[in-house]
């Protein structure tokens, strides 16, 4: 556990060497780098971690916002002494790890940038359209105290994969679905939502010569973001490596777990 200002912040910690911490998206939790955690711990220092409102961690009434995570992810860094740190991220976890490495380039390795979220390539979803009622709709006291049922939290959860996971074994996903379905879960996803416009600061980022290497990875079957958009991003980002999935929707390190883990490995190699 890690105590962020008073709230107990689940995370895991392996290995030696290099270190990696990984980020989650919105609505995940740190199991769904669980292949890529178990993969690299053999050569690297790995950690994981459950954002505020997440997985094992705390779930306070208030303070989603972009710069509080902001604010843990940097706590984080600099309690563990990580120091040349590659930041591999999902979604909102993406954002975090751009935002972090645009204040603190020189402790930062690499980034690797999986559907990384913006205002962009959020506009176009029906994702997007929700967070854009956010704004005018206060969801999280509407939705703070509801429980899903079982199968609602399913459907949430098959939403954000393609053709490959669809087809995979359902009980892949199981823990994602379970976590959905315990009480307060809504909260977390309803409060930030009315912040996510602030990201549209990363779709007009250039990353300068000397910014740390950027990789991403889209799953091009995403419905939850926009690949189209994230296309347009790269463009952008400049990025030294642009992966795309076919068959993969947004759980793509789920879906597609040895490629995503090959990718990282190609992340860390300096002479790659």
């Amino acid at each position: 556990m890690f105590d962020f200002h008073g709230m107990a912040i689940t995370y895991s910690h392996a290995g030696a060497g290099e270190p990696i911490l990984f980020l989650h998206n919105i609505g995940g939790e740190r199991s769904i780098w669980s292949a890529q955690y178990e993969a690299l711990q053999a050569t690297n220092r790995v950690y994981a971690l459950d954002l505020f409102g997440y997985g094992g961690s705390a779930i306070p009434d208030d303070g989603y916002t972009i710069e509080r995570y902001l604010e843990l992810v940097s706590e984080f860094i600099d309690v563990h002494s990580l120091r040349n740190v590659t930041l591999v991220g999902h979604c909102f976890g993406s954002a975090l790890s751009l935002l972090y490495a645009r204040r603190h380039p020189q402790n930062v390795r690499a980034l690797v940038l999986s559907s990384p979220l913006t205002a962009a390539t959020l506009r176009p979803t029906p994702t997007g359209w929700m967070a854009a009622a956010a704004k005018h709709v206060p969801f999280d006291s509407l939705f703070g105290k509801t429980r899903l049922p079982a199968p609602v939290a399913a459907w949430i959860v098959r939403e954000q994969l393609g053709p490959r996971g669809r087809n995979m074994a359902p009980a892949t996903f199981a823990p994602l679905r379970h976590r959905w379905a315990e009480p307060r879960r809504l909260l977390p996803a309803a409060a930030v939502a009315r912040d996510l416009p602030r990201l549209a600061e990363l779709d007009d980022f250039r990353p300068p010569a000397s910014f740390p290497p950027i990789t991403t990875i889209w799953g091009m079957k995403n419905r939850i973001l926009s690949p189209a958009a994230g296309e347009r991003l790269n463009a952008t980002l400049r990025p030294i490596r642009a992966v795309t999935l076919p068959d993969c929707g947004h759980l793509l390190m789920m879906e597609e777990p040895d490629t995503v883990t090959a990718t990282l490995r190609t992340a860390l190699d300096p002479h790659a």
